[in-house]
């Protein structure tokens, strides 16, 4: 009744039972399914496609090969632990670990499954790292959770795997460190020594008896290329031992300008300027600076007004056609330094980018040279501050071995005085029992 009701409102619905009707058994009858038999078989020993053709061609009737999938996938290795695919919000979505096996093909034709050693197939040394590192990760991660349940499960029991894990990561690291190390070292001396050696065949000396030949041949343009040449190695140099510095424009976006690398001492020398600003001001301070600020900013304005107030009258001047012989020669030559500062703008507007921080390198290669010229001067005044340190520690000790000296003798002194006193102090006893 409660069905009824619920679909009463449905068109078109038949309450009647459903009746399936067979045809009757006869004697001439067979129940037994038409066509050939088929192989109960997971193998694909039976045809890919069928013999027989029905009516409807663009049906395809391939078979499917279950072995051949199966080996296809037999590789594969699914670890679904700890798996977690639900939509809470307070856990963390972990999916399952899928790895593909070593297979092995032997000679009778079968493959084999699992971990063989590395002297078969001719594990590299890269490979062998990988995968030391993958299985460190792995155990942290087990001991991660065993940490996890130990806590959980308040149990006391010391677990000393973690030290052993420290232990193997920490030397992972150190060879990535040694080998990365070396390898930047001995290309960034290659690198640097490529700069100070001279480009050119290698030089053999001549056989006893042969005499030296040399040609002498002379470019107009070899001086030109030569100094451009050296500017290009210095630079070069220059940048190799930025480079070695760490001074990257990557790491360190505020030491360009307009993409060209800046100098490290100027950056510095502005950087130390901005802290002490920061650190030294008071509010007072800053308030006088933004006072200042902003007269500046007027007085810009004004004398921008003024400026095209004066090219204005000069414009309107010369449009009334006034009496200009007198600026006449001024304003020829005024235009020819303009003509010539104008044919000179695009070579400045080619070599702007590049003229700061070129000033800047210069002026820290200047310090350089500067600290590198008084060196020898701070060497010979720290020469002689050890020598007088030397002369004062031996005259200390010669004061100690003096004070030492005295002692000695007032011990003495002293004993011998005990022993006069001690004897003075006997016969004083004496008398007293006399008496």
């Amino acid at each position: 009744m409660a069905l009824n009701r619920k679909y009463a409102a449905l068109p078109d619905l038949d309450s009647a039972p459903d009746i399936y009707e067979t045809p009757d058994l006869t004697d001439d009858n067979s129940t037994a399914p038409t066509g050939r038999d088929r192989s109960e078989s997971t193998s694909s020993s039976y045809k890919d496609f069928d013999e027989e053709e029905n009516d409807a061609p663009g049906i395809s009737r391939s078979r499917l090969h279950p072995d051949e999938a199966r080996t296809l996938f037999s590789p594969a290795q699914i670890d679904a632990r700890d798996v977690d695919f639900s939509d809470r919000v307070t856990a963390k979505k972990k999916s399952y670990k899928a790895s593909t096996r070593r297979q092995r093909r032997k000679e009778d034709g079968t493959e084999e499954y699992g971990d063989f050693s590395d002297d078969e197939d001719g594990e590299s040394l890269e490979r062998k790292l990988a995968r030391l590192r993958r299985e460190i990760e792995e155990v942290k991660e087990e001991y991660g959770r065993r940490l996890a349940e130990k806590e959980t499960a308040g149990e006391d029991e010391k677990i000393d795997l973690g030290q052993d894990v420290t232990d193997l990561n920490r030397m992972l690291d150190g060879m990535s460190t040694v080998r990365g190390s070396k390898s930047i070292g001995a290309k960034f001396a290659k690198d640097l020594g490529t700069g100070v050696k001279a480009n050119g065949p290698p030089q053999t000396s001549p056989a006893n008896g042969e005499s030296a030949t040399y040609t002498i041949t002379y470019a107009p343009t070899y001086q030109q290329s030569h100094a451009l040449a050296k500017a290009a190695d210095f630079d070069g140099r220059l940048a190799l031992i930025e480079k070695a510095l760490g001074i990257s424009a990557a790491e360190l976006p505020s030491l360009t300008t307009n993409g060209v690398l800046r100098a490290m001492l100027p950056t510095l020398d502005t950087l130390q300027r901005q802290i002490s600003v920061i650190s030294e001001s008071t509010p007072a301070s800053l308030d006088s600076i933004s006072r200042r600020v902003r007269a500046l900013t007027q007085e810009a304005e004004r004398l921008e007004d003024s400026r095209k107030a004066a090219k204005a009258a000069q414009d309107a001047l010369r449009a009334a056609g006034g009496d200009t012989d007198a600026e006449d020669g001024e304003d020829s030559e005024q235009s020819g330094k303009i003509n010539a500062l104008y044919g000179t703008l695009k070579t400045i507007e080619d070599l702007a980018p590049l003229l700061p921080s070129l000033i800047d390198r210069l002026r820290s290669l200047r310090a350089i040279h500067a600290d590198a010229a008084t060196a020898s001067d701070s060497l010979d005044i720290v020469e002689k501050q050890q020598t007088g340190m030397a002369d004062d520690i031996q005259k200390w000790r010669e004061g100690l071995e003096k004070v030492e000296e005295a002692l000695k003798q007032g011990e003495c002194m002293m004993r011998g005085n005990m022993k006069a006193v001690e004897a003075w102090v006997k016969e004083l006893e004496q008398k007293m029992e006399q008496l």
